[in-house]
């Protein structure tokens, strides 16, 4: 009768998850005004409070590294911040750092010590454009390491949904807020 029991049960259990709906909440950002470096085209949000600068790889480099509250870096400069000097800016940085349109399926240049071309990175060959947008991380130590961080397409009705970007965007503001609170927490 046990046996019998875990069987129904877990069923039940399959059945249920197959029927639950993968439809992503899409709720703007409301929190802090935050300031964010943007490296290429500043991307199209329905949050007021973010305020982007838009910068050179350059520009971004030579600013202080606590200036800005994330950075984000498009596509279109993926190959160019490969190179070892903004490598090394990365891990400088004490904000997360945000690859728009990644098609790697690796969060790019996790290998802070032996950075490899964007062009030539083999990671950067296996093209996981199915799923994710946005991937990021902070370096925090060479004790630590660096925290990662991939955002998905929201999937609706098992499709995903490419055409509506903005509530990664509101997931990755989140995500700069906590981070900014965690290390206000921490220095005091």
């Amino acid at each position: 009768m046990i046996k019998w029991f875990k069987i129904v049960m877990i069923g039940t259990l399959v059945f249920l998850g197959a029927c639950q709906s993968n439809e992503v909440a899409e709720e703007p950002y409301e929190g802090i005004p935050l300031k964010i470096a943007v490296v290429g085209e500043t991307p199209e949000v329905r949050e007021e409070q973010i305020i982007f600068k838009t910068l050179s790889l350059e520009e971004l480099y030579r600013s202080h590294p606590d200036k800005y509250d994330a950075v984000f870096i498009r596509e279109e400069h993926f190959s160019d911040a490969s190179h070892q000097k903004y490598v090394e800016m990365f891990k400088k940085k004490r904000a997360p750092s945000f690859f728009i349109a990644s098609k790697a399926n690796t969060i790019p240049f996790q290998d802070l010590e032996n950075p490899v071309s964007y062009k030539e990175k083999e990671a950067a060959k296996k093209i996981n454009d199915t799923q994710n947008y946005i991937s990021g991380f902070l370096y925090e130590g060479a004790d630590e390491g660096y925290q990662g961080w991939k955002f998905s397409y929201p999937v609706k009705n098992n499709e995903i949904q490419r055409d509506n970007v903005q509530g990664i965007y509101s997931s990755v503001f989140k995500l700069v807020e906590k981070e900014l609170n965690k290390a206000s927490s921490i220095n005091g």
